[in-house]
Parts: structure tokens; sequence; C-alpha cells
């Protein structure tokens, strides 16, 4: 049998109130990337978030949606990634992946 391929996770942090990747998260996203480009059967997820104690449930919604689209573009514009390889979602601040609040100003990538 064929070996089973890992998934690829990677966890896109941003600064409070941004949607743009810093220089040290874009390593992370052409991690992503190079993956993909490995493994050309592969699709990444891309899912937003904010966190919960910045802002208001309308600005976390959009600013959730942002980065996981910051994330996206990158990968299609900067890595040559087909859109039809990435999905999108969000959550707004409805859902708190992590228990340090900082932590939820992330775009969680799984790619497989």
């Amino acid at each position: 049998p064929a070996p089973k391929v890992e998934p690829i996770i990677r966890n896109i942090f941003f600064e409070k109130n941004k949607s743009i990747i810093s220089n040290e998260e874009a390593v992370k996203v052409q991690e992503i990337a190079a993956y993909l480009n490995g493994h050309p059967e592969a699709k990444v997820a891309l899912v937003g978030y904010a966190d919960v104690k910045t802002g208001n449930a309308k600005i976390n919604t959009r600013l959730s949606q942002e980065r996981a689209a910051a994330v996206a573009k990158f990968l299609q514009e900067k890595c040559n990634i087909s859109a039809s390889r990435i999905t999108e979602d969000y959550k707004g601040d409805t859902v708190q992946p992590f228990a340090v609040n900082e932590e939820n100003r992330v775009c969680i990538c799984i790619a497989e």
C-alpha cells in the first residue's frame, strides 16, 4: 500500500486588529505552499479567528474573514497555488481555539 501522507497544520498569527501577514508568519504560509507543491492532490482549509476580548462581534467577524482571505491571497499570488485548492472559512470570536486570548488572532491552515 502507498504510504499515508500526514497533513500539515500551521497557525498563522496576527497582531491585534490586523490581517497583514508578518514576515515571520509568511514563512509558515510558504511551508504550506511547499507541502501543496509536493502533494499535487492536497488541498488546504483556512479558518480565520479573532480574540473575544478585543472589538465586538461584527468587527471580529470581519477581521477573521480578512485573515483567512489574506492567507489565501498570499498562497495564490506569491506561491502560485490554485484557488481551487483553497477553502476559506471564518469564525469571528465565536470559537476560541486557544486558551491564551492573544493566540486567537489566528488563521489555522490544514493541508491534506
